[in-house]
């Protein structure tokens, strides 16, 4: 199967196959106009914290919108649903 994505450079060492995956995601995602990415996350420190920000700025370097929702502090999907209604308000201004 041929990649989506051709192979690009990083600002972090990108060894691990989750995190290469959601780059090239991120990376897929700035070439649609109809796509933007949510990523949940549980933890966001650490490797995780290193992810957001390469995530974030392969998003925005195509003026897309990064949206992180932690899953761990969720007991209320009123706040994921505020989340996501913001976002594609957000691009309804677009």
């Amino acid at each position: 199967m041929a990649a989506r994505v051709e192979r690009f450079n990083t600002h972090v060492l990108n060894q691990w196959t989750y995190h290469s995956r959601l780059y090239a995601a991120a990376k897929y995602v700035t070439t649609r106009s109809d796509m933007e990415l949510v990523q949940l996350v549980s933890f966001g420190c650490g490797v995780d914290a290193i992810t957001t920000d390469e995530v974030r700025e392969i998003l925005e370097s195509k003026n897309k919108i990064y949206t992180q929702i932690k899953i761990d502090e969720i007991t209320n999907l009123g706040a994921v649903k505020i989340r996501i209604r913001s976002l594609l308000a957000a691009i309804d201004n677009d």
